[in-house]
């Protein structure tokens, strides 16, 4: 009996010991739900195939000139290759900028944590507002468990796509641990003109164009994105920018300028 007691209990303390590992296990793998990365870092595998609609456009409107508005929008398909890395994503895509062009199954690849694209042979930070995955460049990189009211501050070092270089609050508005979903707030100022921005303009005023200079004063940007594992599933953002323009002929008047964005995921694959 004092034998057989005592086999019983080797076998409940190991019983004990295997539900205590478990238990332990899960309750690592609940809080490596909650980490960032469990929201943030994109996991996706060859074949698989995502596609978005985007839209941008930029206004200048203001007293003394017609308003100019240019609108740039798009609808993309990627399908993704193999990669040699977790932190290299491979695509093909086919990509439609109406009235501009239509790319037909070109290769790329997201690298450094989506902070670099590399497209036709060379490689570049990625300064698009948006794009289908996370980017830290514009919303930081945040570490341990997301909560609803959280802020950081991101400081962005150039111009990009919409605004210039400033400083930038982001703030998470609601995590969904089941699904894998935040949303993220983003709302910040900066001084000067936005990527790709030139030092004159052509206006028009009462019918007759002229060419002026253009100084670009303090853009102020706000916007909010969801995001589910990292993918993009939707995204928006608003800029607006005090603009002076001058020239001898034309005088100066301070105008506006007004710039958005979205990109939103699409269920099915669209054709260029």
């Amino acid at each position: 009996m004092h034998v057989v007691s005592k086999k019983l209990g080797t076998v409940a303390v190991l019983l004990i010991a295997i539900m205590s590992a478990v238990t332990c296990h899960a309750r690592q793998n609940k809080k490596a739900e909650a980490d960032a990365g469990f929201y943030l870092s994109p996991h996706l595998s060859a074949g698989q195939t995502l596609s978005f609609i985007t839209y941008r456009v930029i206004s200048l409107y203001g007293t003394g000139i017609e308003d100019s508005v240019v609108t740039l929008p798009a609808t993309g398909t990627y399908i993704f290759q193999s990669s040699p890395s977790s932190d290299i994503i491979r695509w093909k895509a086919d990509v439609r900028m109406d009235g501009k062009r239509v790319l037909k199954n070109v290769e790329g690849e997201y690298r450094d944590h989506g902070t670099t694209t590399c497209y036709g042979g060379k490689c570049s930070l990625d300064t698009n507002a948006s794009g289908p995955f996370y980017n830290p460049t514009f919303w930081g990189t945040p570490q341990g468990e997301l909560k609803a009211g959280e802020t950081w501050t991101v400081t962005l070092s150039q111009p990009w796509e919409l605004g210039p270089p400033g400083t930038q609050t982001v703030t998470v508005i609601s995590v969904d641990k089941v699904n894998g979903i935040v949303v993220l707030k983003r709302e910040g100022d900066g001084v000067g003109p936005y990527e790709g921005t030139h030092e004159t303009a052509s206006v028009k005023k009462d019918s007759k164009i002229y060419k002026v200079a253009t100084r670009f004063g303090r853009a102020h940007w706000s916007g909010q994105a969801v995001i589910q594992h990292g993918v993009i599933v939707s995204d928006e953002l608003l800029c607006t920018t005090p603009v002076e323009l001058s020239s001898p002929d034309f005088g100066t008047v301070e105008v506006q300028s007004r710039q958005y964005m979205s990109v939103l995921e699409h269920p099915g694959a669209i054709g260029a």
